[in-house]
């Protein structure tokens, strides 16, 4: 096979009733050589293709000429695969691509020039495109389709470090300020991704922070609860969450929580309020816990509320407010009566709530008892005090009636979280002291989903390198382990049993 035979198909391209075998044919032609690393016939047929009118013409299929249009998108993806951003053939074929009408066609480019982007940096290439090219990536931002505005994102991740201070390019990104809430989006979280990379970088894109900071002040509060989901990924950088306490937003939106009841519409805020306190405290635990008590109280007050709409962002915000060994004993220090209506709360949470809050309810509590293992000792005695409180000293025998549940997500999650419990010595104390709950883990004969079989195979796999259990307990749990999490036992081993 050699370039003729393309040659011949590519002209087989202009018969109508041919081009779906033509297109097949070369598709499954293209695969074959990529697999032979035949690096310079690759370069000529990608080049003869891509400048083909022929299969350009199959690119500007109608839309009802589905499997065409499929086809035709698979072949510019292979071909786009094997060549390289400095190639001369590149600006001509980039021109018909990147301002196709199709954002199915735009999309297949944008994720190859990504890609090729992300494997020359992470091979400490020196990352550059040419300035056309930058300025077709900058029109991505504004396409409708997602597939198309992600990718940009990416791209402009990357290489715009060196281009930000262009005038072009900032007249460029504050004209796009003026279009829709997506697009402003597109562009502030591009700008908090470049800020994240260093102090230097972010005091370059202020000019973009500014002004999505001012978009706290919007009416619609969808929009802010976007921004500050956005802004999250900056508060978790030192710069980052410096730059935002100079520009006074933890202020400003903790005092949005405090006059809610003078703006009843910022209710709608408060999930998104905490997600953003939360998430920043998982990194900074000092600056949110001790700083703006006024939002702990208003998290502790959503979760005793019992107010379903609530719940989710309640239960995530906790969780990252104890990822934290010194976030755990902050609010063991500072909110001792609340952490115990919490917990409570949880256990009577469990037994009433609707199956997917419940299973929400599992994965917050496996997160809390999750603990850094370099400062364990820290929070060993609290997490117990803490685990006491769900169900009082019969927790454990609680959480056996859920590994019963016949709703295997439910199994799932429980026993996630007691898998959690377990990386704490008093955790395998609990266990071990729960009449039937070692034997109920070893009885493989009642488990039928794949995924709890699974589960427990992880947890009795942890229970088994431990030291708490008598020697005829640990032989059971070893050999458990050794025969594997989908282990059958036999007829005849069953009948030889009874015997």
């Amino acid at each position: 096979m050699n370039e003729n035979w393309f040659c011949e198909q590519i002209s087989n391209l202009n018969i109508q009733e041919n081009r779906l075998t033509a297109l097949s044919e070369i598709r499954m032609r293209l695969y074959e050589i990529s697999e032979t690393s035949d690096a310079q016939l690759e370069t000529q047929i990608t080049d003869r293709l891509l400048n083909a009118p022929e299969f350009i013409e199959c690119l500007n299929c109608k839309t009802e000429a589905k499997e065409q249009c499929e086809l035709a998108a698979d072949i510019l993806a292979i071909c786009m695969s094997h060549m390289s951003l400095g190639q001369s053939t590149l600006p001509t074929i980039l021109e018909l691509t990147l301002t196709h009408p199709r954002s199915s066609i735009k999309s297949v480019v944008f994720n190859t020039i990504l890609k090729q982007l992300e494997r020359q940096r992470n091979n400490n290439k020196n990352v550059q495109i040419s300035s056309e090219l930058l300025f077709h990536i900058l029109n991505g931002l504004m396409e409708d389709d997602s597939k198309v505005g992600v990718p940009a994102i990416g791209i402009l991740t990357i290489v715009l470090e060196q281009n930000i201070n262009d005038e072009g390019v900032k007249r460029k990104l504050l004209d796009m300020l003026t279009s829709n809430e997506i697009v402003k989006c597109r562009v502030y979280e591009l700008a908090v991704n470049l800020a994240k990379q260093s102090p230097t970088m972010l005091h370059q894109v202020e000019f973009l922070l500014d002004r999505a900071l001012s978009e706290l002040d919007n009416d619609d509060v969808l929009f802010q609860v976007n921004i500050l989901e956005i802004l999250v990924a900056l508060a978790e950088q030192n710069h980052g969450l410096l730059y935002l306490e100079n520009r006074q937003v933890f202020e400003i939106i903790s005092r949005r929580v405090e006059n809610v009841d003078r703006n009843p519409i910022d209710q709608l805020l408060i999930p998104g309020i905490m997600k953003f306190f939360g998430k920043t405290a998982s990194v900074q635990p000092q600056k949110v816990i001790v700083d703006y008590p006024h939002m702990i109280q208003c998290l502790f007050e959503s979760i005793l509320s019992g107010n379903m709409s609530i719940l989710p962002a309640a239960f995530d915000t906790f969780a990252n407010l104890t990822q934290t060994s010194k976030g755990k004993q902050l609010l063991d220090q500072n909110y001792p009566a609340l952490i115990k209506e919490t917990f409570e709360a949880m256990g009577s949470y469990l037994r009433n709530l609707s199956t997917d809050l419940k299973n929400r309810a599992f994965n917050t509590l496996e997160m809390v008892f999750s603990t850094e293992t370099s400062n364990q000792t820290d929070t060993e005695g609290l997490l117990q005090k803490w685990f006491n409180y769900l169900a009082g000293e019969g927790s454990m025998q609680f959480l056996m009636d859920y590994c019963r549940n016949p709703f295997p997500d439910i199994k799932v999650a429980c026993l996630s979280f007691i898998k959690s419990l377990c990386l704490h010595k008093w955790g395998l104390i609990a266990l071990k002291n729960t009449a039937g709950f070692v034997e109920f883990l070893l009885d493989r004969k009642i488990e039928f989903d794949k995924d709890a079989k699974y589960k427990k195979f992880e947890l009795i796999s942890l229970l088994a390198d431990t030291d708490v259990f008598d020697m005829q307990i640990n032989l059971q749990l070893r050999t458990y382990v050794n025969e594997g999490p989908y282990f059958v036992q036999s007829i005849l081993d069953i009948a030889t049993e009874g015997n």
